[in-house]
């Protein structure tokens, strides 16, 4: 999935005010949590993630977890417009698919854990 495509979706699902630079940001944050978290790559190996130039990269979490950018985007949303119980919602959501995708990569990629 691309940055591209998770904000199309996340604009039709939840229309607002965000323009795509900011949330390309949260996307990049995302897949930097990705990269050091789960992953684990060195802190100075982690990639960020530049508007306009990243907006077709392919994004780092697979089907079909890749919900998880849509989930974080709405959380992202719902906290920055201060509708704090729809963040609620939308953190646990979006925490309980990364939870399944971080025991995912641990199972196929045990040398690294």
């Amino acid at each position: 999935m691309t940055a591209n495509k998770v904000i199309e979706i996340i604009d039709s699902l939840r229309p607002n005010a965000y323009n795509e630079e900011m949330k390309l940001r949260w996307i990049s944050e995302l897949d930097g949590i990705v990269q050091r978290l789960v992953i684990q790559k060195d802190e100075k190996d982690v990639v960020q993630y530049s508007y306009p130039e990243d907006m077709e990269r392919e994004l780092l979490i697979p089907y079909p977890f890749d919900n998880a950018y849509a989930l974080y985007l709405e959380a992202m949303i719902d906290y920055h417009n201060r509708e704090y119980p729809n963040y609620n919602n939308s953190v646990q959501r979006f925490e309980a698919l990364f939870t399944e995708y971080k025991r995912s990569y641990i199972r196929e990629h045990p040398a690294r854990w």
